[in-house]
């Protein structure tokens, strides 16, 4: 007859029993007589067949699983070197090194000089465009804002020669952005937090680090100081004359950024786009 299935197994004979739901699992040493077939043999009803281990698909690469994680992991490109530098003003571009390396991307633009806010990034082409650099590490001890009226003065000079500058970094996300912020609320009279909400709209990954955000801050106070005592002294003063403020009943100023036809890169292809920017100063 058969033999009974030991309710306790014993070292002897080589078999471990678990419990596995209403099943029992049962694992065979190599030394046991018989092995597995002999076993099977006698308690098929404790027996189940289970795939190798060859037919199972091999494990994803963790390197496959990044890579689409990363969005454009096939094509090798930083997210920051996508695309191409973006429009912030018709005269004034945001990009990366990768974009100041891209003769054809700055002539496309009409690029006709760069800013390069950076110790270590090469001037590609200074046969060809006009280069200023200004040279600061992107970390918490450096003194960015001790730059802002010379990058400033530099984007103006530009400007008034009918050209386009194009502001860079390394990556386009921290030091060459704060310069772009500063610009904008020095010549706009605009606090932070909507001269980076207009320029986030067009290039979404800036993200000046903590001590830019803070000297950008401390300058806010001193344009909107300078900008309130000159209000103060002239009521028409050069924001008027240049069309770009209306006073409301509440104060308020509404400044529009104009955007050249044909935008580049930009999240939104609409001409001559106007991005009202409401600020109030506290006079």
């Amino acid at each position: 007859g058969r033999k009974k299935l030991p309710t306790k197994p014993s070292p002897q004979h080589g078999v471990r029993c678990q419990p596995a739901g209403e099943k029992v699992q049962v694992s065979l040493c190599a030394e046991s007589q018989g092995g597995y077939e002999r076993f099977s043999s006698e308690y098929p009803e404790f027996c189940s067949k289970t795939k190798a281990l060859a037919a199972l698909p091999p494990p994803v690469p963790p390197s496959a699983t990044e890579s689409l994680d990363l969005g454009c992991g096939s094509c090798g490109t930083p997210l920051h070197d996508q695309g191409g530098p973006v429009e912030i003003l018709p005269f004034l571009y945001l990009g990366s090194a990768y974009h100041a390396a891209r003769r054809d991307m700055l002539d496309a633009l009409g690029i006709t000089a760069l800013l390069n806010v950076s110790s270590d990034c090469p001037n590609h082409f200074e046969g060809h465009y006009q280069y200023k650099c200004i040279p600061v590490e992107d970390n918490h001890k450096a003194d960015i804002s001790s730059w802002f009226m010379e990058a400033i003065e530099y984007i103006d000079a530009v400007k008034d020669c009918r050209g386009r500058v194009l502001v860079h970094c390394q990556a386009g996300i921290s030091r060459s952005a704060t310069i772009c912020l500063a610009y904008l609320m020095m010549k706009k009279r605009v606090r932070l937090e909507e001269a980076f909400e207009f320029v986030k709209q067009r290039r979404s990954i800036i993200s000046p680090n903590f001590s830019f955000m803070g000297q950008l801050l401390q300058f806010e106070s001193q344009v909107l100081a300078t900008s309130c005592a000159a209000e103060a002294a002239s009521p028409s003063g050069p924001l008027r004359e240049r069309g770009k403020a209306t006073p409301t009943p509440t104060s308020q100023f509404v400044f529009s950024f104009p955007v050249s036809v044909g935008v580049h890169s930009a999240p939104s292809s609409l001409p001559y786009l106007h991005s009202p920017i409401t600020t109030s100063p506290s006079c």
